[in-house]
């Protein structure tokens, strides 16, 4: 029996990992899956605070993380992501390959999008009142 074979199609949120991670790399910052879906889902904590201001940020907050890393890997297997080692922690980090830039830059050509943040505004839960 033949195994049926798909054909690998880029979804929004692909594309959305993609530009979370070359902005990133645009300036010498290497993240995690974990790190990316930290900040495309919105936490804010003390390393993603700093990230705030990008484009991508709190854009996928009801996005599994187990499927984002599944996104991950298939895009590394099909080159679009690729690993950087990092000596110090001695582990792996994502970096967009050229591949990646490539398609990056065509659909951001071709589709004139904006990025809903989906995150809800944050509000200060005791305020003193005169």
């Amino acid at each position: 029996m033949r195994r049926k074979t798909s054909e690998f199609r880029l979804t929004v949120s692909h594309y959305k990992i993609m530009e979370t991670i070359s902005e990133l790399n645009k300036v010498k910052k290497y993240p995690t899956a974990k790190g990316v879906n930290n900040i495309l889902s919105g936490k804010l904590d003390s390393e993603t605070r700093q990230y705030i201001d990008l484009t991508t940020f709190g854009t996928l907050i009801s996005f599994p993380g187990r499927k984002l890393c599944s996104y991950i890997l298939n895009m590394v297997r099909r080159g679009y992501l690729g690993y950087i080692y990092d000596k110090k922690s001695d582990d792996m980090y994502l970096r967009i390959t050229e591949k990646g830039e490539d398609t990056l830059y065509l659909y951001t050509r071709k589709h004139n999008y904006s990025h809903k943040r989906k995150t809800p505004r944050r509000r200060a839960e005791i305020v003193e009142i005169k």
